[in-house]
């Protein structure tokens, strides 16, 4: 009853205090094994654990590491000692315990001369053991007799290939320092080890020896025996973190079992010092392994920025030279500003991609959304991930920088790049994210021009598509980078048991006005007016309107739906007045032709044999989708070719060229000029005769948001007057 009192008092314990009982805890010594007890000679009925001991001038503890071995109350299936050409009087007392314990076999083996490195020894150990698990007990270190029996528990699950106890730190005269060493893992987390488990190695890793090494002591580990030579010799680089790139690359290969009573214990000798030079091979080593593990493992930025807080402790007693030195392997921290999220915003989602990108790269990524309406740090990231599937990225409610950043991003021409031009601190390089020419979206007056400022500031910039790289270099003198237009030809890609239906899908947003939707609708009508039985799908957005014609109005949708839409219908349709948009990218990539207004804007991205791009009317429009109903060799000709095309850009590769213009950024390489060529080669589609007889058709047709024109205009009217005020005053913040 006393020790249920007691474990639950602990549990609800606050820290402070915990430290204050560790530390009455420490004037009191531990019992290394129960002098009583005898040794259980192994049977068939255990599983086979090779015991070993590499030892190098530990006289005085030797025999206390052996007692606890040979009276654990799990047998043991062979005990080797490996002695490294020790110094002092190791040899002989071996020997004695050997003479002492004849009835129990103990292969003892003395190098000729010092190996020189611990996993040489452990190199030795694995090659000599003939049982199916390896125990490599450090000669200074102890354990309780029922460390075995406990750890051996993990291996009842086949997968396991790694099991371990909690560790208990002593010091020479067997006092306890600590009951536990959880509180060097508490950068990673404070309650993990709270208690036993079985782990999948991957999400091991990804959790906890991504950051650090998080089994402090070998001693406390058992391992399955199945070729981990090549393991060990690799891990003979390191002269202090090779049992961590031991751990690590194991738990690769299976799940790793903790036992979180502390049945281990780990001695800690009073005389080790710390100096500069160990200091600094210690970081040399941390980076080394955080960094192999940054690439091969997807890590999210709260797992990156803890493995910058593990070094970030230690790193600042080391030289400036050092520092320096180790600059490149040290996880890069970019922050975002990016605006309010919307349900269905393309551009949000390229954001929120290229810096998950990022962060898998292993980049630490942080997101500022630059509005605040009562939401906290974790609603707003549920949000994100809500509209946009998957956010690995640190998410902030404000723009209020936590941290100092190697490089920052402005995405929005309202707000973001006046944060970031007239920030004075925390952010050493400035970056604008440019996914269209924004001043557009704006009637001309005083907010298009603040907004076509922004392009003024020297920024360095990035934007996707040729044609916007074009344009801000030649009339804004601003630098410029570009990526291309890609599509997830892993979503976006053609569906065999899918039937093709004579239809049309045109994405609607009624909301963008770049997105020309009066131009598409009425277009569709003359479309629907000569070709009644064709089926039209609107999609991209939840408003409806008010048609006397038949159109079905599928709303938003999940991108794999979309990618269903593309596969059965004939033809597609996309109106892109301003850069242009990733649908008609996203469209060919499903194998269906497409058709796009014939602007300059899209002559310099979007390729000649996949698309129609018309003149800039309806009637143009409806003659492009005519024309690709009409012929089927003509669309069979472009939805292949479109398809073929867009295999050669898939979106990593957007992905890997956005990543290029970051590294040039970071290593302050100037950004090419900009100077791109057009690559769409066809004339116009213009308005056949057949179009322009029924133009009578569109004349009074109101492309009106069903229900809601005046609530619709309304809320415009808040939105422009809420970004004018926050444009307003945005200068006076930061010229403070």
């Amino acid at each position: 009853m006393k020790t249920k009192i007691k474990k639950a008092i602990l549990k609800i314990t606050p820290d402070f205090v915990y430290e204050k009982y560790r530390d009455a805890k420490a004037n009191k010594h531990v019992t290394i094994y129960n002098q009583n007890s005898k040794f259980t000679k192994y049977t068939s009925k255990y599983k086979k654990v090779s015991v070993i001991v590499p030892n190098y001038n530990y006289e005085h503890y030797i025999e206390e590491r052996i007692d606890s071995i040979l009276f654990q109350t799990y047998p043991i299936y062979e005990l080797i000692i490996l002695d490294d050409k020790s110094t002092d009087n190791s040899v002989e007392k071996i020997e004695q315990i050997i003479k002492k314990h004849q009835e129990i076999k103990i292969k003892f083996i003395k190098n000729e001369k010092n190996s020189g490195s611990v996993f040489s020894q452990w190199q030795k150990a694995f090659s000599l053991a003939k049982g199916d698990y390896v125990w490599i007990c450090e000669a200074d270190d102890s354990c309780n007799k029922d460390f075995l029996k406990n750890v051996m528990l993990g291996f009842n699950d086949k997968d396991v290939v790694l099991s371990y106890a909690e560790s208990m730190r002593i010091d020479e005269n067997n006092r306890i320092i600590s009951p536990s060493c959880r509180d060097w893992m508490l950068a990673v987390s404070k309650t993990k080890w709270n208690k036993s488990y079985i782990n999948d190695g991957a999400e091991e890793i990804k959790e906890a020896l991504a950051v650090c090494n998080t089994i402090p002591n070998v001693s406390a580990v058992v391992f399955k025996k199945s070729n981990q030579i090549e393991v060990i010799e690799q891990a003979k680089r390191f002269k202090i973190s090779g049992d961590w790139y031991v751990y690590y690359q194991l738990l690769s290969k299976g799940k790793i079992a903790y036992c979180h009573k502390s049945l281990n214990y780990f001695r800690k000798h009073s005389k080790s010092t710390s100096t500069v030079a160990s200091r600094e091979l210690e970081i040399t080593e941390l980076l080394t392994i955080q960094s192999d593990i940054r690439k091969n493992y997807e890590l999210n930025s709260e797992q990156i920025h803890k493995q910058s807080f593990r070094y970030g402790a230690i790193i600042n007693e080391t030289s400036d030279s050092f520092r320096n030195e180790v600059s490149s392997m040290i996880a890069k921290k970019i922050a975002w500003i990016i605006p309010w999220p919307i349900k269905g915003s393309g551009g949000i989602r390229t954001m929120i991609q290229n810096a998950n990108f990022l962060v898998r790269k292993g980049f630490e990524c942080d997101i500022y959304v630059e509005e605040d309406y009562a939401n906290t740090n974790e609603s707003m990231k549920k949000r994100i991930i809500e509209y946009y599937g998957e956010c690995l990225c640190n998410v902030y409610v404000g723009i209020d920088f936590k941290k100092e950043y190697d490089l920052a991003f402005a995405t929005y021409s309202i707000k973001t790049p006046d944060y970031l031009y007239y920030m004075k601190k925390n952010v050493k390089r400035k970056a604008y994210f440019i996914q269209d020419f924004e001043p557009w979206f704006e009637p001309m007056g005083g907010l298009y021009l603040e907004m076509e400022h922004t392009y003024k500031y020297g920024l360095s910039g990035v934007s996707i598509g040729k044609w916007l790289a074009h344009k801000l270099t030649n009339e804004f003198n601003q630098p410029m980078n570009y990526f291309s237009f890609c599509a997830d030809t892993n979503v976006y890609k053609k569906l065999k048991n899918v039937k093709k239906e004579n239809a049309i899908c045109f994405i609607f947003q009624p909301d963008k006005a770049r997105r020309c939707s009066n131009i598409g609708i009425k277009a569709l009508i003359l479309v629907k007016k000569l070709r009644p039985d064709v089926k039209i799908y609107l999609y991209g957005s939840d408003v409806d309107i008010k048609l006397d014609v038949e159109m079905e109005n599928l709303h938003i949708m999940p991108i794999t739906k979309c990618n269903e839409l593309y596969n059965k219908c004939s033809v597609g349709v996309c109106m892109s007045s301003s850069n242009p948009s990733r649908i008609p990218f996203e469209m060919m990539a499903a194998g269906l032709p497409v058709v796009d207004l014939y602007r300059e804007n899209n002559l310099y991205d979007i390729p000649d044999d996949g698309v129609l791009l018309a003149d800039t009317s309806p009637e143009a429009v409806a003659t492009a989708i005519i024309k690709l109903l009409d012929d089927e060799k003509l669309r069979n000709k472009l939805g292949k070719a479109g398809y073929e095309y867009m295999q050669k850009y898939p979106i990593e590769r957007g992905f890997d060229e956005f990543l290029k213009f970051v590294n040039d950024m970071l290593n302050d390489i100037n950004v090419p000029d900009g100077n791109v060529t057009k690559i769409y080669k066809r004339e116009p589609v213009l308005p056949s005769q057949e179009v322009i007889n029924v133009m009578d058709a569109i004349k009074e047709v109101p492309i009106v948001p069903k229900d809601s024109s005046k609530f619709v205009r309304k809320l415009v009217v808040i939105k422009r007057y809420i970004r004018r005020k926050y444009a307003s005053i945005i200068h006076k913040i930061f010229r403070v």
